[in-house]
Parts: C-alpha cells; structure tokens; sequence
C-alpha cells in the first residue's frame, strides 16, 4: 500500500471512519498535529508513520485499505 502526499492530507483533513482502533488512533493523533502546523515537513513525517502503519498491519486492515484507496 502506498499513499500520495496529496493522499495522506486529504486523510489528515478528512472525517474518514475506519475499523482499525489502533489506526483511527494514530489518525487522531496525526490530524491533532497537523493542525497545529501544515508545514511540509510534518506532512511528511506524518505520511512516513501512517505509512509504515499500514505497511506493519496491511494483512488484517483489508476493508480500511478499502477506504483509503478511494482517496
């Protein structure tokens, strides 16, 4: 699974559901950061980390990858 930076903001602004507890929160804690700084650099940190979430758990997040890949 791979994900675009334009991707992973449209997930960081968005109000997407997931069933994946753990997922939705590192979401939350993702979305929190961002919104206190939109730089680049966060973006990127953040899209490194939800990426390599979904790399680590992409064998039981099956209907999430789902979701995500419609963004």
């Amino acid at each position: 699974m791979s994900l675009t930076i334009q991707q992973v903001e449209k997930l960081l602004l968005g109000s997407h559901k997931f069933e994946h507890l753990s997922f939705s929160l590192l979401l939350m804690r993702k979305k929190m950061l961002y919104a206190t700084n939109t730089s680049p650099s966060v973006l990127q940190e953040c899209a490194k980390e939800i990426l390599g979430f979904l790399e680590k758990f992409k064998g039981t997040m099956s209907s999430d990858l789902a979701v995500l890949e419609k963004l």
